[in-house]
């Protein structure tokens, strides 16, 4: 679920993913990431649309995604959130 405020989106993770989200059409607005909880940057890349899965390594995405790299394990709090500062 994303929720915004002022110049941030807000993703709430519900359910802790395995090292990777990807978000569509966010990969030319969002400038910083972070987990809320403690502050910690998370890495934020773009994945190439004929990019091969391999182990861990993600399949190619739709261009203008943003992949975020996740800790492999979730954070000690009731609902992860990732804090999204936008351009």
């Amino acid at each position: 679920m994303l929720t915004q405020r002022a110049d941030r989106l807000y993703l709430h993770l519900f359910a802790w993913p395995f090292a990777h989200v990807h978000l569509r059409g966010l990969a030319d607005r969002v400038r910083y990431a972070q987990l809320l909880h403690d502050g910690s940057e998370l890495r934020a890349t773009r994945t190439d649309p004929d990019q091969k899965a391999w182990n861990t390594t993600p399949g190619g995405q739709p261009p203008g995604t943003l992949t975020l790299h996740l800790p492999t394990a979730r954070p000690d709090v009731a609902v992860p959130v990732v804090e999204l500062f936008l351009r």
